[in-house]
C-alpha cells in the first residue's frame, strides 16, 4: 500500500510541475507555433452515431473544413482568432431516402499558451446554420436549424506549416473531431 501511495504522489508531482512553471503572462501571448496574422486551415472528420448499420443504410460521418485568422486585440495584443466553418454529413437508405446536413457558420476563439513548443490550444465558440437537403424531408425541416456550439481544441504542428488537430464539444454534427492543419 505504501508503494502505491508513493507512486501516486510521484505522478501528481510530475503532472503538477508544468503547472507551477507556467507564467500567467503566457495567457496574453500566442503559442510559439503561431502568431498574429497567421491563417490556419483545419480539415477533419467527426465521430457521430450512424443510427443504423447494415443493409442498404448509407452513412457519411461529419466532415468539416475550418479556416481561422489570428487577430491580436487590445493593448496587450491578446491572442484571439476569427474564422469560418463548413461541413457535410449524410444518412439514409439506398432506395428510399437520403438526408444531407450542411453546417455553415462563423468561429471566434482564444489561444492558450502553455509554453509547450509546437502546441496550440484554444477555446472557440461557433454560430451558424445547419442546412437540410434530400428526399423525404418535411417542408418545415427544409429550412434547417441554428448551430451554436462551444469547443476546446488543440493543434500540434509537426513542421512550421503542417500539423494535426482535435476538438471536443458540439459544433458541426459531432462531439469530437480530428484532422490535419495547414498554417499560412
Amino acid at each position: 500500500m505504501k508503494k502505491l501511495i508513493f507512486v501516486f504522489l510521484i505522478l501528481i508531482g510530475l503532472v503538477a510541475a508544468p503547472v507551477f512553471a507556467w507564467d500567467p503572462e503566457d495567457l496574453t501571448t500566442y503559442p510559439s507555433c503561431t502568431k498574429a496574422g497567421d491563417i490556419v486551415l483545419n480539415l477533419g472528420v467527426g465521430f457521430g452515431y450512424p443510427g443504423t448499420i447494415g443493409g442498404d443504410y448509407i452513412y457519411v460521418p461529419p466532415i468539416r473544413l475550418t479556416g481561422d485568422y489570428n487577430i491580436a486585440f487590445g493593448e496587450k495584443n491578446l491572442p484571439f482568432f476569427a474564422g469560418l466553418l463548413v461541413g457535410y454529413s449524410g444518412y439514409g437508405y439506398k432506395n428510399d431516402y437520403y438526408y444531407s446536413r450542411i453546417p455553415v457558420g462563423g468561429r471566434f476563439g482564444y489561444h492558450f499558451n502553455w509554453g509547450i513548443d509546437k502546441l496550440d490550444t484554444y477555446a472557440v465558440t461557433v454560430a451558424g446554420w445547419i442546412i437540410h437537403a434530400g428526399d423525404g424531408i418535411p417542408d418545415n425541416a427544409k429550412i434547417g436549424w441554428p448551430m451554436i456550439g462551444i469547443n476546446v481544441g488543440a493543434r500540434y504542428f509537426v513542421t512550421d506549416w503542417f500539423g494535426f488537430w482535435a476538438e471536443v464539444g458540439y459544433t458541426s454534427l459531432s462531439f469530437a473531431d480530428i484532422g490535419i492543419s495547414f498554417k499560412f
